[in-house]
């Protein structure tokens, strides 16, 4: 694939009888989503906020889209196009956006085109598909987790740690942790006012508590798993969440919630369930790459998720007939995947 630069676009086009030029930005992949919201009967907004690999923008419903750089994968509202760093191609916020002839046009000097571009729709896998290999898995990516992720966050400075960050993170395990005990036990009501309280929470342009939703949002969307659709996937715990995070984060909350996520976290959740080992490192690094610490985060969030799964469909057994959520099934409490204390090593793109 071609990488544009500032300085190597298409060459400016003639544009209506005002013979005014436009410069080409090329669309290579588009999700669904965004594709119908682009092709309605109008589509216009805002930019909302820039970054090297990413332009945010904001349409009239407050709704966010994102035209993301070469190199990032695909994901939800968003379209990849051959732009290396888009800082350098002067664009600003509040810039007017609006669509004009089958093109998203930026200002009057930038348009993106997407008739070309393959388009793509996130899939969760489902659950059923995981073979019998998946504890190990979970296990392995832990380990994974506390040596390659990075520190802040869920992953960081031991508990005896004074710093910012280590009592941050002594912060962040406890909640997830009370999180997590709650939906083992299900106790809903308690579930949601802890997970609640993670939006919001911690370091990082998408905040580590709101990564780790992502990650744990995912989970409960699989279909046929033990916990699929606890807490409505996620929904009811983003009831008045504008009042607590930033907008870039409640984007990929409230997509999250309704099952889609980038593709890397799809092919890593594929990998985790039924992947061959060999596959696991490479999708493991390509969610650890998101962001600054958010990679880590969300990886979090999908191992507590996972090994949460496995925890309920144990109780199950154990205590037949299987109980509905809100009735306790008195077991311990499930252990923090990856969220222990002792971790001591480790958009925004």
């Amino acid at each position: 694939m071609t990488v544009t630069s500032a300085s190597d676009w298409e060459k400016p086009v003639s544009r209506d009888k005002a013979s005014h030029s436009c410069r080409i930005l090329r669309g290579r992949s588009i999700d669904t989503a965004f594709l119908q919201a682009l092709e309605a009967p109008s589509f216009d907004g805002r930019v909302h906020s820039v970054f090297n690999r990413v332009v945010n923008i904001e349409c009239t419903t407050g709704k966010l889209f994102t035209l993301g750089g070469w190199g990032l994968d695909n994901a939800p509202n968003t379209a990849i196009v051959d732009v290396a760093d888009f800082q350098a191609c002067g664009f600003a916020v509040n810039t007017p956006v609006a669509v004009r002839k089958r093109e998203l046009h930026i200002g009057d000097g930038v348009a993106m085109r997407w008739t070309a571009a393959s388009t793509w729709q996130a899939q969760l896998p489902r659950y059923a598909d995981a073979d019998g290999n998946l504890q190990a898995r979970l296990d392995w990516a832990q380990s994974y987790l506390v040596t390659n992720g990075a520190q802040g966050g869920f992953v960081g400075p031991d508990a005896s740690s004074h710093t910012f960050a280590g009592q941050m993170g002594i912060t962040l395990k406890q909640r997830s942790g009370s999180l997590l005990e709650a939906l083992e036990q299900m106790h809903m009501a308690p579930a949601r006012q802890h997970a609640k309280s993670l939006i919001g929470l911690g370091p990082g342009l998408t905040p580590a508590g709101d990564d780790f939703l992502v990650g744990l949002f995912a989970i409960l969307n699989l279909r046929d798993s033990p916990c699929w659709g606890w807490l409505a996937g996620g929904k009811d715990v983003l009831v008045c969440a504008e009042q607590s995070t930033n907008a870039i984060s409640l984007a990929a909350l409230t997509a999250a919630a309704n099952g889609h996520v980038r593709e890397s976290i799809l092919r890593l959740v594929e990998t985790l369930l039924c992947g061959r080992p060999a596959a696991l490192t490479k999708a493991l690094d390509r969610v650890l790459a998101i962001g600054s610490t958010s990679g880590s985060d969300i990886l979090a969030g999908i191992l507590s998720g996972l090994a949460l799964n496995l925890r309920v469909n144990a109780n199950r057994s154990d205590n037949l007939p299987s109980q509905q959520p809100a009735v306790a099934c008195n077991q311990r409490s499930l252990p923090v995947t990856c969220l222990a204390a002792t971790v001591s090593t480790g958009v925004q793109s």
